[in-house]
């Protein structure tokens, strides 16, 4: 039996610091299999993406066709995701991960859902019980205008492991 760890990827120090930890633990051990999920930022402010109007109800919205400057958005955050799982895979390859015990998953858009939420789900379909994030010190400030991924996960996974590198 393999121990499925959800290791939580973006291009943050954070990010980095998590790998390097989570090689250290796992190197040339048996039985341990690493899902390296890349989450996407949401769309900045500039790109807004128009839903058929504010007054339709979620489920009523007509979808729209992205904007050439959303689809290059995504493309180059597409490209920023595989540089990061390179960097990873490159890392735990060289602590002792064997290629084998590595799965990738790309983590697109969030649908306006949390990105908690999303990223739990995929430790569910994955059969991870265990998810791995990184975490950067924000000033309070901060932490209020952008959120805090690792504590709403650990609020929001019941029934996970939540292992939260700092």
């Amino acid at each position: 039996m393999s121990m499925r760890l959800l290791v939580v990827l973006d291009k943050s120090t954070a990010s980095r610091r998590t790998v390097a930890y989570v090689g250290r633990l796992v190197a040339r051990q048996r039985g341990f299999q690493l899902c390296l999920a890349h989450v996407v930022p949401p769309l900045p402010m500039h790109l807004p993406e128009a839903g058929g109007g504010d007054e339709a109800p979620p489920g009523r919205r007509k979808p729209v066709r992205p904007t050439a400057r959303e689809q290059r958005w995504r493309l180059a955050a597409r490209r920023a995701a595989q540089q990061t799982f390179a960097r990873a895979k490159a890392a735990l390859r060289k602590a002792g991960v064997p290629a084998k015990a590595l799965d990738l998953q790309f983590l697109g858009a969030m649908d306006g859902r949390h990105a908690a939420d999303r990223i739990l789900d995929v430790a569910r379909a994955s059969r991870c019980r265990t998810v791995v994030v990184g975490r950067e010190s924000l000033s309070w400030f901060r932490e209020v205008l952008r959120g805090d991924l690792p504590a709403a996960l650990v609020r929001r996974g019941e029934g996970f492991t939540i292992w939260v590198v700092e």
